[in-house]
């Protein structure tokens, strides 16, 4: 009887070790939106995945719409992808990007819901993604507090909340 007990005890301790490891893919569970001066919009999802050897990848899936912003007249969708290396001491979570990693992919442009190929749009797209104050948004090293469940992720930086949904556990 007592090595059955000790034999589950034993069982829910590496459980919960596993529900609480951050070697996963998580996906903010809302998209963070930003507005500008001129009334577009840009909207974010980011998809982290942490590796057991210290690694991450960082994936932010871009949306800016404008001319106007309430209609959608015009939306561009890009990616954004980051590489670096964390540490988690506890709950405090730090992320240093590796600068040479930042690569952006075009996914599409629109106008009023068709898919175009506008040059002029591309080269002004690639310039606001490419550019330093952009950049600057992923290439810093952060640090953020953070609350690990089976299924979700808090990560707090500078009082705001992002909530993150696991997407898979990563194994080797």
């Amino acid at each position: 009887m007592k090595k059955v007990l000790f034999s589950l005890i034993a069982l829910m301790a590496v459980m919960t070790v596993q529900a609480q490891s951050i070697c996963s893919t998580w996906r903010s569970m809302q998209p963070v939106v930003e507005t500008d001066d001129d009334g577009s919009f840009t909207v974010q999802h980011f998809t982290y995945t942490f590796y057991d050897n210290g690694t991450y990848s960082l994936v932010d899936e871009v949306t800016i719409a404008s001319e106007p912003a309430q209609t959608m007249a015009l939306e561009v969708a890009t990616n954004v992808s980051v590489k670096g290396t964390y540490t988690l001491n506890d709950k405090k979570l730090t992320l240093t990007p590796d600068k040479n990693s930042y690569k952006t992919e075009l996914i599409s442009i629109s106008k009023n819901g068709r898919v175009v190929n506008d040059s002029k749009v591309k080269t002004n797209v690639n310039a606001k993604v490419n550019s330093n104050d952009f950049k600057s948004k992923f290439l810093g090293v952060e640090s953020a507090t953070v609350r690990i469940g089976e299924y979700s992720l808090d990560m707090t930086k500078n009082g705001k909340t992002a909530n993150y949904v696991r997407m898979a556990t990563i194994k080797e």
